[in-house]
C-alpha cells in the first residue's frame, strides 16, 4: 500500500539541482498551456488585491533576504506566493517569515526553493486551508506540473530545492476540501476523492528537506475517516516524456529528507517517502495520533532510512510503520533503522510491518529497542492469519535482525518472519498468539529470547521451514506448547532453550 495506492547518520549536504520550468517542460513533455502560471508580484495578489505593502515586507542581511508575510484575515494564497516568487528569483539563500497569526490560502506552488520557510511556532504560526479548494485538471494530477492551471491537492508544493519547513501547523479543517476531486481511480481502486492529497508535497528529481517542528492536522473526511490522505509527502512525482504507467514510470527522488519533532494527527498516513533513490532519510521524534499508518516508505533504492524515538499513542486501523520495497519497480538494495520507538496499537493493527515484493529481495530491515505494545483487551487473538495480524511481519527481506525490543500482546505473533537469512535475539514477548511465529523461512536464528504467556504457541515453524536455529531462548506459561514444530522442513535445531512443553516431545 504505496502512498499513491491506500498509504547515528552523517547528514551531508546534498546539491540540489534547481531544474527550472522550461526543462521541466522539455524534459517531462509537458504542454505549454500547463506548464505556463502567472507569477504574482511582491505586495499584490491575484487573489486578494487589497493584500499590498501592509501584508509583506523584505528584510537584507548577510544571510540573504527574509520576505516577512503578515496575515490578512482572509485569503493569503497570493502573498505566499509572491514571498516565494520574490525568493526564489533572487538567486540567494532566502527566507520565508510568517508571524503570529493565522494564514488563510489556497494551492501554493514553489520551484527550486533554496532557503527557509519558518513560522514563530506550532501553535503560534497556523496556516489553515480556505474551503473549496480548486481542483487538479490533469489525470492524474501528478501527470502536469502543478500550478494555477493544475493545482495538486496539497496546500504547498515544492519541486527541487534546499530549504527547512519550521515552527507552524498546518490544517484542512474541511471534509469535502477539493471539490471535484482528485484521481484516486490509481490508488487502491479508490473512487475520486475530494479530500487533500498532502498538506505537503515534497517532490523533484533531487532535495535536500527538512521538515522540524511542524504539526499538521486533519478532520473527519472521506478518506479512510480522515480528510487528508498522508500528512506530508515525500515523493518522485516526475513522469518521462512517453510515460504509459503513473506509478511504475515514476521518476525517483533524490536526496537528503527529515522529518522531526513533529505532530501528526487525523490523516490517512503521517510523513510518507514514494519512489526515493540515491536518498538519507531521517525520522525522529515526531508524535502521531490517530492515524491508519503513522509512518512508511515504498521503493526505496541504494537509501538509508532511520526511524528513531518515535511515539503513536494510537494506531488506529492498519500498522504503526509500513515498509515495502519493489510495488512497481525493481530497486537497489535499501536498509531501513527502526530504532527507540514506542508504538501503541489497537487490536486489528500491525506494529511494524516489512514487505518485499521483489523477485530478488533487496530490502535490509533493524528493528532495535523499540516497544510495541498492542491492545487486546477484547481477548480475541486472530492465529489463522499472522501475515495480516501480527506486531512485527517481516516477509521476503534481503535481511532481517529483530533485537532488543519489549512486545506486549499482539495478535497472530509477536514476531512473524517468512524469510531468511533473519536474526530474532534478545526480545522480551508477552501475551501473543504465538511469540515468535518462523513461516515459510529458511535461515533465521530465534536466540536469547524471553517469550511468556503466549495464547497459543511460544515459538512456532511451520510449513516447510528449513536450517533455522532456536537456541537460548527461555519460553514459558504457553496456552498449548512452548515449544512448535510442525514436522515439516528439514535441518532445524533446537538447543539449550528453557522451556515446559513441546510438540514434538524433546525439542
Amino acid at each position: 500500500m504505496s502512498s499513491k495506492e491506500s498509504g547515528g547518520f552523517k547528514k551531508e549536504s546534498v546539491l540540489a539541482v534547481v531544474v527550472c520550468t522550461a526543462v521541466l517542460m522539455m524534459t517531462f513533455g509537458l504542454t505549454t498551456s500547463v506548464a505556463a502560471r502567472a507569477a504574482p508580484t511582491l505586495g499584490g495578489s491575484p487573489t486578494n488585491s487589497g493584500a499590498g505593502v501592509n501584508s509583506q515586507s523584505v528584510q537584507y542581511s548577510a544571510a540573504g533576504p527574509t520576505y516577512i508575510v503578515k496575515p490578512n484575515g482572509y485569503d493569503d494564497t497570493g502573498d505566499l506566493q509572491a514571498a516565494f516568487n520574490a525568493c526564489t528569483s533572487s538567486g540567494r539563500i532566502c527566507s520565508v517569515q510568517l508571524v503570529k497569526g493565522t494564514y488563510y490560502t489556497t494551492q501554493v506552488t514553489v520551484f527550486g526553493f533554496r532557503g527557509n520557510f519558518i513560522g514563530m511556532g506550532q501553535g503560534w504560526t497556523t496556516i489553515r486551508a480556505l474551503p473549496n479548494l480548486a481542483s487538479p485538471t490533469s489525470d492524474p494530477f501528478w501527470a502536469a506540473l502543478p500550478g494555477p492551471l493544475n493545482p495538486w491537492p496539497a496546500l504547498f508544493t515544492f519541486e527541487n530545492g534546499a530549504y527547512r519547513i519550521s515552527g507552524m501547523t498546518l490544517t484542512e479543517p474541511y471534509s469535502n476540501a477539493v471539490p471535484g476531486g482528485w484521481d484516486a481511480s490509481l490508488t487502491g481502486g479508490l473512487t475520486t476523492e475530494t479530500a487533500l492529497f498532502t498538506a505537503v508535497e515534497l517532490t523533484g528529481l533531487q532535495a535536500v528537506a527538512t521538515v522540524d517542528r511542524v504539526t499538521v492536522l486533519g478532520a473527519p473526511g472521506d478518506v479512510l475517516g480522515t480528510n487528508i490522505f498522508n500528512a506530508i509527502t515525500f515523493e518522485g512525482s516526475f513522469l518521462p516524456q512517453g510515460w504509459t504507467d503513473p506509478l511504475a514510470d515514476l521518476i525517483p527522488i533524490s536526496g537528503s529528507f527529515s522529518v522531526t519533532n513533529s505532530v501528526f494527527n487525523s490523516a490517512e498516513s503521517g510523513p510518507w517517502f514514494d519512489t526515493i533513490a540515491n536518498a538519507e532519510v531521517t525520522v525522529c521524534f515526531n508524535t502521531l495520533v490517530d492515524s491508519s499508518v503513522p509512518l512508511g516508505f515504498a521503493d526505496a533504492s541504494n537509501s538509508q532510512i532511520l526511524f528513531c524515538g518515535n511515539r503513536e499513542p494510537s494506531v488506529s486501523y492498519y500498522v504503526g510503520l509500513l515498509v515495502e520495497q519493489s510495488v512497481y519497480t525493481a530497486n537497489l538494495p535499501s536498509t531501513v533503522f527502526i530504532v527507540g520507538n514506542d508504538f501503541h496499537v489497537n487490536f486489528g493493527a500491525n506494529a511494524v510491518d516489512l514487505l518485499d515484493f521483489g523477485a530478488t529481495s533487496t530490502l535490509n530491515a533493524v528493528v532495535y529497542g523499540n516497544v510495541f505494545q498492542t491492545d487486546t483487551s477484547c481477548g480475541c487473538y486472530i492465529g489463522t492469519s499472522p501475515g495480516y495480524y501480527s506486531v512485527i511481519i517481516a516477509e521476503n527481506l534481503k535481511s532481517l535482525v529483530v533485537t532488543g525490543n519489549t512486545i506486549l500482546g499482539g495478535g497472530a505473533a509477536g514476531v512473524y518472519v517468512t524469510s531468511g537469512p533473519a536474526v530474532v535475539s534478545g526480545n522480551t514477548i508477552l501475551g501473543s498468539y504465538a511469540g515468535v511465529w518462523v513461516d515459510y523461512a529458511n535461515h533465521v536464528r530465534v536466540t536469547g529470547n524471553v517469550i511468556e504467556n503466549s495464547v497459543a504457541y511460544g515459538i512456532a515453524v511451520t510449513d516447510g521451514s528449513s536450517y533455522n536455529l532456536m537456541a537460548g531462548n527461555v519460553v514459558k506459561n504457553s496456552g498449548v506448547d512452548d515449544l512448535y514444530w510442525d514436522g515439516t522442513g528439514t535441518g532445524n535445531v533446537w538447543v539449550g532453550n528453557v522451556y515446559g512443553t513441546s510438540s514434538p516431545p524433546g525439542l
